[in-house]
């Protein structure tokens, strides 16, 4: 109770007609209204981590289906994502210009409309075009939840809560193949097909939820002059703390280094150069190990000669082991930092994708499939927080919206198409030491240029301590 009253006399401290204190969100505890949030942020991306997934499971019965080649399948698995990268790079400016909650609403509604037309695609090349659209609003999407979560979150729940986030993103993937699994039971043909797109329709009811529940970020409403918005948040918060202990973290949050200015500068400023850079070449590095699961690993088992039903079920287990694996992550994040985790998980991952091709047997592709996905795609949280934590809020949205695109580009468009266009002339053994490589390069990117972000504020080597508002927003 004495941590409630002291928080709430600090806010009603606040002159809340010019100004408010955004850090007070770092002393808040986690509460039931944190994680109410984070449910209804992980819906979205549940939808679109299940669109994302239909890809690798619909690849053979549409090859089968179109009698395609391997250049078509690598246009058809890079075309969502060069819509990816399309959208993801304005949808990051425009959160920071009208506001991340509306871009989500609009991505969600956008992507859900383009993933249920896809199911009357009449050849390949209309599969194409209506995937690009589709991955525009999937784009979009992409870097808001975590941007969302991050902004609404205490200072040492940061990590913890992107982790739990994105196992939702691995929900996702695993209802695809099983839905492809239960799809194949009840209808056949192109009929099975219409019923995994017609599902993508769910997105539309969990936009009116998004919309009607889920806050505006408080901390890009203080930034933008709506003062009284960001306090009205910030009061829900520190009364749902009730009772709770202030700070929501075990350890004191180290000091933010002295600022560096009062004006946001550009991502490749001398300011944010190095983090930029570092970004671009590890966040492509490390989304490429969750392509190369995601999209290959159904093709890559029914060339081995295992049949539909057991290509579906092992390609779901494989992208299970993924959920505890961000389980695992979300709490080694906060303990022993996001370096730590980026670094270790890609090398170990690295070192599954060599040992794979020498499997033989649904046993021995089952185990190190399992480690592949484990810290393969469980570093992608620890990414995606790391990416938000290197931006001040004005261009949070913006910066992540950069990386993400570069990333979704190079590593889920142009090395999956390369991928693609080897395993087509059956170069398995050269197609995972091509993932180990990438995976090596982004942990030394890692490794040689990131700074170590856990326990930092939000706005770190920007400022810590500072109000922000309509009126100080005049005097920079």
């Amino acid at each position: 109770m004495a941590g409630y009253a002291s928080l709430m006399k600090t806010l009603s401290a606040q002159p809340t007609d010019n100004v408010i204190d955004v850090n007070l969100i770092d002393k808040l505890p986690l509460t039931r209204l944190h994680w109410f949030w984070l449910g209804l942020a992980a819906l979205a991306w549940l939808m679109e981590s299940y669109d994302i997934g239909l890809i690798g499971v619909v690849l053979g019965p549409l090859q089968h289906l179109w009698h395609l080649g391997g250049s078509e399948v690598g246009i058809i698995v890079a075309s969502g994502t060069i819509g990816v990268a399309l959208g993801v790079l304005p949808a990051g400016r425009l959160a920071d210009k009208v506001g991340r909650k509306r871009v989500m609403v609009l991505a969600l509604i956008e992507y859900s409309m383009a993933t249920v037309l896809t199911a009357w695609s009449p050849d390949w090349q209309w599969f194409v075009a209506l995937r690009l659209v589709a991955g525009i609003g999937l784009g979009a999407m992409f870097p808001l939840p975590y941007t969302m979560i991050a902004e609404l979150s205490p200072i040492g729940s940061r990590g913890r809560m992107a982790g739990m986030l994105d196992a939702s993103l691995s929900f996702g993937y695993f209802m695809a193949p099983l839905a492809a699994f239960t799809a194949t039971r009840l209808a056949s043909g192109p009929m099975a097909l219409h019923i995994l797109f017609f599902i993508g329709g769910v997105g539309f009811f969990i936009a009116v939820l998004v919309a009607k529940y889920l806050p505006e970020s408080p901390r890009w409403l203080a930034f933008n002059g709506r003062t009284a918005e960001a306090e009205l948040i910030l009061h829900r918060m520190a009364t749902s703390s009730r009772g709770r202990t202030p700070g929501g973290q075990s350890r004191v949050p180290r000091p933010a280094a002295a600022p560096v200015s009062r004006e946001p500068k550009g991502i490749l400023s001398s300011t944010y150069r190095r983090r930029t850079v570092m970004l671009w070449i590890s966040f492509p590095a490390i989304l490429f190990m969750f392509y190369a699961i995601m999209t290959f690993m159904p093709m890559i088992l029914a060339r081995e000669g295992l049949s539909v039903a057991e290509v579906d079920m092992v390609a779901a287990i494989i992208m299970g082991s993924s959920i505890p694996g961000k389980w695992a992550e979300s709490w080694l994040v906060e303990r022993v930092g996001r370096k730590p985790v980026i670094v270790g998980f890609s090398l170990i991952a690295a070192f599954a994708a060599l040992v794979f091709p020498l499997m033989h047997g649904i046993l021995g592709w089952l185990l190190v499939g399992l480690a592949f996905s484990f810290f393969g795609i469980a570093v992608d949280p620890a990414m995606k927080i790391y990416a938000a934590e290197q931006y001040p809020t004005e261009m949070r949205g913006t910066g992540v919206g950069f990386a993400e695109a570069w990333a979704r580009l190079l590593g889920g468009a142009l090395a999956p198409y390369i991928m693609a266009i080897w395993l087509s002339r059956g170069g398995i053994s050269i197609s995972f030491d091509f993932i180990a490589g990438v995976a090596v390069v982004g942990a030394i990117a890692v490794a040689w240029l990131g700074s170590e972000t856990r326990d930092r504020s939000l706005e770190y080597r920007f400022r810590q301590d500072f109000v922000v508002g309509s009126a100080v927003s005049a005097k920079h």
